[in-house]
């Protein structure tokens, strides 16, 4: 079966479990793409977003920048903030795994691919981990409660790095985002422009890209080349990464315009 078809089951049935018994419920953590058939499906079954006078739905992954996250669908008696105090304090449905480098200063440090590589290689499953957040000798690994005492006690070796893992509050965590500021000339602001800019790719690199929903405009999948993101949107490209559109500041000598933009790196 279709994995959209899968989560609109599951949304479903979730959404009426927290209706009728009053208590939390949660999907995996969902890639941009399934977020946003997520808020397809939650527009089109008229599920509140917002807490009110009962139960609504919310999306987390620990922190605000994150990628990936989880889908809530939380009872009346609880607000938004008690949601993510408890996820704060490693309390929730997901918690935080850190993996440090026995011997620092390697030459080579594992990244993101490294990690996921691994943990896949353990038997764990896609929608059990979030973001993966990289340093040079340790990475932050958002992950299911459940899964977190597994990771720590299988995962020894990233790639050819010794490693170790403990669980923290994801409170405890860094999740500072790293930019760029960066600035080019482009015909127009079109998104496809700004991304054949941003990544080195051609204008039909990017359109084809737009064309297999790999594009995003703050989590919301980008199905015309020819959408014009706001200032301050996050476009996400998949496979090639991610930065913020902040508008343009004039124009070079033969008419192009001047982009600014935050490339997270």
């Amino acid at each position: 079966m279709d994995e959209r078809e899968v989560l609109r089951g599951r949304i479903r049935d979730l959404w009426h479990r927290t209706q009728e018994g009053e208590y939390l419920n949660h999907t995996g953590f969902l890639p941009l793409d399934l977020q946003s058939y997520a808020h397809r499906l939650i527009r089109e079954d008229k599920i509140p977003e917002r807490s009110g006078s009962g139960p609504f739905c919310m999306f987390s992954g620990g922190f605000p920048e994150a990628d990936r996250k989880m889908l809530f669908f939380v009872p009346s008696y609880m607000k938004e903030e008690d949601v993510e105090e408890e996820l704060a304090k490693g309390e929730g449905a997901f918690t935080c795994v850190k993996i440090t480098a026995v011997r620092s200063g390697f030459s080579s440090p594992p990244d993101h691919r490294d990690y996921l590589g691994s943990l896949m290689n353990l038997g764990i499953t896609r929608e059990q981990i979030g973001d993966i957040i990289c340093g040079k000798d340790e990475a932050f690994v958002f992950a299911v409660k459940e899964t977190a005492p597994f990771i720590c006690g299988e995962l020894t070796r990233v790639r050819h790095t010794t490693v170790t893992a403990e669980i923290k509050a994801p409170s405890e965590c860094p999740c500072e985002v790293r930019t760029s500021r960066e600035s080019g000339s482009v015909s127009s602001e079109r998104v496809d422009c700004l991304a054949a800019h941003v990544f080195r790719l051609s204008r039909s690199q990017a359109s084809r890209l737009i064309e297999q929903e790999k594009v995003f405009a703050d989590g919301r999948i980008i199905t015309s080349a020819s959408y014009t993101p706001s200032p301050g949107e996050r476009i996400s490209v998949r496979g090639y990464g991610k930065f913020r559109y902040l508008g343009t500041e004039g124009k070079t000598r033969k008419g192009r315009l001047i982009a600014i933009y935050e490339r997270y790196i």
